[in-house]
């Protein structure tokens, strides 16, 4: 919490001794962002602080300083139709800096939480909850890897209600930001500083603190800023090149802590005639088709999940739920290895890209639990990483649903015997054979592994807001009316 106020230059400086720190300073800066470049750490900067105090002149110098071609600059805006018809940490998911990049955020996820509460449009309760995954969103982000700055210019109301051209002497250049807001006199002054002052404090944590600079002189502000930055740079890069392994995560949740034993108690004798299918996709045909569009005229968006063993049958029961919606209301979204451009991000990062709008459908043919599965099971990712993946998990399936999404989640199990049998048939068949590859053959041989993963997974994300739906799928066609059943029973809760 040190560094909440931070004012490492207090004396006032001339033009010229001012010119001579940013010259002796800037060398420093540059070399910092290069070595974090190379490292591979992604930025993130939040620039905030109230009208008149020089954050648009900050972010002109921010870019000035610093090498531009590895820094993209955001400033919040009103949501556009998009936007406001997806989650709200949607727009920001979308922007942030891949790793060797930097992010300039002048507003960001504060800004909204901030004047809904001012202008009383909610209560206390949902602005504690949104300060709560703000920070929940930044812890996730600096365990990641990433490097967090939050800076705050600070005015007190005297130095506010002065004229802006008395503020900025000596600096004609930057006369055109004086404002109609900055001649209000300190109009509603002392509420806008004390809901300010209670977000700093909410979100101010060790790993991604705020630093609340006096931006009564812009000389001084100026160079302040440019000291955070090279002291956090300089801490990170200390970090980084440590590479401690005595920092890994020690609070290791308990696997299947409920003691429950969840994909081994699924029936896998359950099975439909191919009379009974018949019968079933008739009439969940045109039910389903009709519930799809009820739901899109209501904007109620839905994301549904499919994961399982290899060869389980996702695909095929894929091909038949979306036989019964209109094709311009849904995606299907086929997740493989990552890209580079993925990889250069958060885990979840590639996963936001395909939220839907409000309305309409997205599929994901294996997704985000890929981490507490196959990269855990193969080593793609740390005990710490997967472990804390849970809660990352769960986290941004709350925020699915309380943007008004429907999450359903299927798990489909077959026994090994049965994938045996399925992957040789996939040998000798012509159009099957692509789907059959060594890493199939390969995983084959943990497949204890992978069961207790998805027992673990199934324990530790099985939310009220998003259960996991165990199907049996030893028997495809009752897998694929079970899930088109549960898909259509969703849509019908909402008429």
């Amino acid at each position: 919490m040190e560094n909440f106020t931070f004012s490492e230059h207090n004396s006032p400086v001339s033009k010229k001794e001012y010119e001579a720190f940013v010259e002796k300073k800037r060398t420093k800066l540059l070399l910092a962002q290069f070595r974090l470049r190379e490292l591979n750490i992604p930025i993130m900067i939040h620039l905030n602080g109230m009208h008149s105090s020089g954050y648009t002149r900050i972010l002109n110098l921010l870019n000035e300083w610093m090498d531009t071609r590895y820094i993209e600059t955001h400033v919040h805006r009103p949501d556009t139709d998009e936007e406001a018809e997806r989650p709200y940490f949607w727009k920001f998911w979308r922007r942030l800096p891949a790793k060797g990049t930097t992010g300039l955020f002048v507003g960001s996820w504060y800004t909204e939480p901030y004047l809904r509460f001012l202008r009383k449009e909610g209560d206390e309760q949902e602005f504690l909850d949104q300060m709560r995954r703000i920070s929940d969103t930044e812890a996730m982000l600096t365990n990641d890897g990433m490097l967090m700055i939050k800076l705050w210019l600070h005015l007190s109301e005297d130095d506010k209600s002065k004229n802006k051209s008395e503020q900025l002497y000596n600096r004609p250049d930057y006369a055109w930001e004086v404002t109609m807001d900055d001649m209000q006199n300190g109009k509603q002054y002392t509420e806008k500083t004390r809901l300010a002052e209670r977000v700093l404090h909410l979100t101010h944590t060790d790993q991604s603190p705020w630093y609340s600079i006096d931006a009564s002189d812009p000389y001084l502000c100026d160079l302040n800023v440019m000291d955070v930055l090279i002291n956090a740079f300089k801490r990170c890069i200390k970090d980084a090149e440590k590479n401690d392994e005595g920092k890994k995560n020690t609070q290791i949740l308990p696997l299947n802590h409920i003691g429950i034993d969840h994909i081994g108690g699924i029936s896998l004798s359950d099975s439909l005639s191919r009379k009974e299918y018949g019968k079933s996709m008739e009439k969940y045909w045109e039910s389903l088709y009709t519930k799809a569009w009820d739901a899109h005229k209501k904007k109620r968006n839905i994301v549904i999940v499919l994961e399982g063993a290899d060869a389980a049958g996702k695909g095929g029961a894929i091909r038949r739920l979306i036989r019964c919606i209109d094709a311009r209301l849904y995606r299907v979204i086929q997740i493989a290895a990552p890209t580079s451009i993925e990889k250069s991000h958060h885990y979840l990062w590639r996963f936001w890209m395909h939220v839907p709008r409000a309305g309409y459908i997205t599929i994901y043919d294996r997704s985000w639990y890929g981490r507490v599965l196959v990269e855990r099971v193969e080593g793609f990712a740390k005990e710490e990483e997967w472990v804390r993946a849970y809660d990352e998990i769960n986290e941004f399936e709350k925020e699915l649903t309380d943007s008004g999404a429907i999450v359903l989640k299927f798990w489909l199990q077959i026994s090994p015997d049965e994938q045996l049998k399925r992957f040789k048939k996939r040998e000798k068949t012509d159009y099957k054979q692509y789907k059959l590859t060594d890493d199939d053959w390969r995983n084959r041989k943990k497949w204890g592994e992978y069961q207790q993963a998805a027992n673990d997974m199934v324990a530790h994300t099985s939310t009220p807001h998003a259960p996991w739906n165990l199907i049996s799928s030893e028997d495809k066609k009752f897998a694929r009316v079970q899930i088109i059943e549960t898909v259509e029973r969703a849509l019908k809760q909402l008429t």
